[in-house]
């Protein structure tokens, strides 16, 4: 029985420095876990962003499209009303005969600027002031102090 509790003891005194061994290494890989989870959410948060970006970037994308769209139907447009101009225009032709130019009209193609007589000034604020207390009530009757 003794070499039986001698041998179990022996034993337990192995455990408990293997178990001693094991702790700081069971430490560390929490350490290590604790890392990686950090690191994980901060991945997610990541992850999060580009997904609003991408959401952002596919609806101005959308928007982008639905302009461009609209902007070639105005074309289109504009093209069928630049051949109806044309078309009305071609109605009309202008004579190839150089045309007399009347007297008094400037040669260059402009125009003489009208001239207008100057205004008469106008009334100094101070005088128009004093003009309207003209016709001011008497207050000869009020006492002042």
């Amino acid at each position: 029985m003794g070499e039986l509790s001698s041998s179990s003891v022996e034993m337990a005194e192995k455990a408990g420095k293997l178990l001693d061994e094991m702790v700081p290494s069971i430490n560390k890989t929490s350490d290590l876990v604790q890392e990686i989870s950090a690191a994980s959410e901060e991945q997610a948060a990541g992850v999060a962003q580009i997904n609003t970006a991408m959401t952002q970037l596919n609806q101005v994308t959308q928007q982008n499209a639905s302009s461009s769209e609209e902007l070639a139907a105005t074309a289109e447009e504009m093209s069928s009303q630049a051949e109806q101009l044309q078309q009305a225009m071609s109605f009309f032709t202008l004579d190839a005969s150089p045309r007399a130019v009347a007297q008094g009209s400037p040669v260059d193609g402009r125009s003489s600027p009208n001239r207008q007589p100057p205004r008469p000034p106008q009334q100094a604020p101070r005088k128009a002031f004093a003009q309207s207390m003209a016709g001011a009530p008497d207050e000869s009757e009020f006492t002042r102090f």
